[in-house]
Order: C-alpha cells, then structure tokens, then sequence
C-alpha cells in the first residue's frame, strides 16, 4: 500500500484512494458494511437456491457517473459470505463474465433493510482521497478506478469497465467483525459505461481474486 500526502492544489492526484473507516456513515457517505436502503419495490438478491446475499457495500452513483446522470441513485454490492468454509471466495470469481455477486442500483429509502445476521452489524464510512503518489499495478490501494491492479489474470466484464478496487485487508483492519470477508484478496467492481438506473436491475459485476 502507498502513502498518500498532501501537495498543493495545483498538483493533480494520480488516483482516487478509498479508505475504509469506523466512523458511522452519513445518509450521504459511502459505507461498507451493515443492510441496504433498498425500496420495498426491490427484492433483496440471493442465491439460486434461495440464501440471501450479505450487504457488502454501498455507494452513491456519484461516485462513478457525472452528477446528471447519477441523479439520487445509489449502487449496491451483495455477496455470498460462508465464515466456515469460505466457500464464497471461488463463488466470487469471475466465471464466463459473471460471478455469485449482485450489483444493484436503486434510489435510497429512508428504512434500511438487513436480511442476514451479517448485515446488521456495524457499518464503516468509505472516504475517497486524493492520491499524488504514482500508482501502478503493483499498488494494491483500494481504489476508484487508476491502473487495474490484478492479482491474478487480468480480468474483463462484457457490460462496462472496473470501476473500484477494494483490498480486503483494508476491511479486516478497519472493522473487525468482518475479518475475512475478502480474506487477503482483492475485490472489483465493474459497472456499465451506460447505466439503465430506472430498470432498477443489476447494473455491474463484482469478482474476487487471491493472490
């Protein structure tokens, strides 16, 4: 991991670093962890054989789209989560362009919805930094967008582009409870370049590599 400090305004960041934090998110910050602001129209993902997803994240479509085409929408990430087997890290790989994960996008409710005992434990505001360090493909920051850092195969999504990296250690130091959800692994988000946000439909891909 890299070291962002400051430099003065003129300096351009080289990419956009995501620090996961303890602080309680705001009804307007991003946030690992904890349920989903889903409306009632919106049926919680789950498994073909009916197990619910875990809530992993949620973002704000602002973090990823200009302001007029993002509106009010938020973008969801769901994964499966098995502490015993760990199970979940080969269900999160990419296989022909889609993985056990769901990404959803949707307008934010006022009443969050927790489907699984995961889901109600505590949730960790996501902050984006800017970052003037040089990044490359050996930075394992988690990250918006900047140079794809595989720790496998480098990776392709048919619907859009890798938008987030998010390195699980950053999760495990950060909020304890949730030691091993990405194990020491990296996690991508890929989201369409031309998002259909009033389908209320998944919208992106998300996949787990090991190093």
């Amino acid at each position: 991991m890299t070291s962002c400090g400051a430099l003065p305004a003129s300096d351009a960041p080289m990419y956009k670093q995501v620090v996961v934090t303890r602080d309680a998110p705001t009804p307007h910050d991003a946030y690992v962890g904890g349920g989903a602001f889903l409306p009632d129209d919106v049926q919680w993902p789950g498994l073909a054989d009916g197990l619910p997803l875990v809530h992993l994240a949620a973002f704000p479509a602002d973090w990823f789209y200009p302001e007029g085409v993002a509106l009010d929408f938020w973008i969801s990430v769901f994964i499966p989560v098995d502490m015993e087997r760990f199970s979940h890290l080969d269900q999160l790989r990419l296989h022909d362009g889609s993985s056990a994960a769901a990404v959803i996008a949707y307008r934010r409710s006022s009443r969050q919805h927790c489907n699984t005992p995961m889901d109600l434990l505590e949730a960790g505001r996501l902050e984006r930094v800017d970052c003037h360090d040089e990044d490359d493909e050996d930075n394992l920051d988690s990250k918006v967008d900047g140079v794809d850092a595989w720790l496998q195969a480098p990776l392709a999504w048919p619907g859009g582009r890798r938008r987030l990296a998010i390195y699980g250690a950053d999760i495990d130091a950060a909020m304890p409870s949730r030691r091993g959800m990405l194990f020491d692994g990296m996690g991508y988000l890929f989201l369409s370049d031309r998002p259909e946000f009033d389908s209320f439909d998944e919208i992106g891909a998300f996949c787990f590599q090991l190093g």
